[in-house]
């Protein structure tokens, strides 16, 4: 399948990693459904795309309520009819404390949003997706290398790692193909805004060999390449994305 046929939904898409990343898959000609629970950020996203002659839609959707997420499904088959590429990209991050302090409304919350999310999401569109479609999760480098006070978090995106892997078996005998990347110290937004926060510093004073953050843009040119046809033959695999921090 041509690039440019492509129907590509990523969630978490209205700012950071799944913004850039709805912008490559655009640049690249495919039509890019953007999933966020924030609408104001999600329309502007939207716009933007389509203002520099991208194709992009936007639902607006809380990955973790099944309700949400099977109403996502119903209108992505109505107006698009399939789905090839998902990234599941959604999440909350380093807020939660450890385990000494944390409430279970931050546990149960971060590891709805992160692991249970991309179990809805995956299992409610796989039915949509034909053979050749891909699957790339968003973990993190966390999850090979714990960050002090973010106890669900790590946990999160470990079972995203655990999760991706056996969805890579598991879907195999459908064609579809399931990898993650697990980027280190982004520039976004989010991370510049928390330069102070103590496990945001943790994971930058790391310093990585090639000493700096990496960007976006990045982390979405191997998320586009796992999703190329140049990557048929990757399954299963999680790829760091962290200048060599978990090296």
């Amino acid at each position: 399948m041509s690039t440019n046929s492509r129907v590509c939904v990523v969630t978490g898409a209205a700012a950071g990693l799944g913004r850039a990343m709805a912008d490559r898959f655009a640049n690249e000609g495919a039509s890019v459904v953007l999933v966020d629970r924030d609408a104001d950020r999600l329309a502007g996203t939207v716009a933007a795309i389509t203002e520099a002659g991208g194709r992009a839609d936007g639902r607006m959707a809380d990955v973790s309520d099944q309700d949400q997420v099977e109403e996502t499904a119903r209108w992505l088959e109505s107006t698009h009819g399939r789905v090839d590429v998902l990234v599941n990209n959604a999440g909350v991050a380093l807020r939660e404390g450890s385990v000494a302090d944390m409430s279970r409304k931050a546990w149960d919350l971060t590891l709805a949003v992160n692991l249970t999310g991309p179990f809805l999401v995956s299992r409610t569109l796989v039915p949509l997706m034909p053979s050749g479609s891909v699957i790339v999760n968003v973990a993190t480098n966390a999850a090979h290398r714990a960050v002090p006070g973010s106890d669900a978090y790590v946990a999160s995106k470990a079972g995203v790692v655990g999760l991706t892997k056996a969805m890579a078996v598991s879907l195999a005998d459908r064609g579809i193909r399931v990898n993650a990347v697990s980027p280190g110290v982004t520039a976004t937004e989010e991370v510049l805004s928390r330069l102070d926060d103590p496990r945001v510093r943790a994971m930058i004073d790391r310093a990585p060999p090639l000493s700096d953050y990496g960007s976006p843009e990045e982390l979405a040119a191997v998320v586009s390449f796992l999703c190329s046809e140049e990557a048929r033959y990757v399954n299963g695999a999680v790829l760091a994305v962290d200048g060599g921090a978990t090296a």
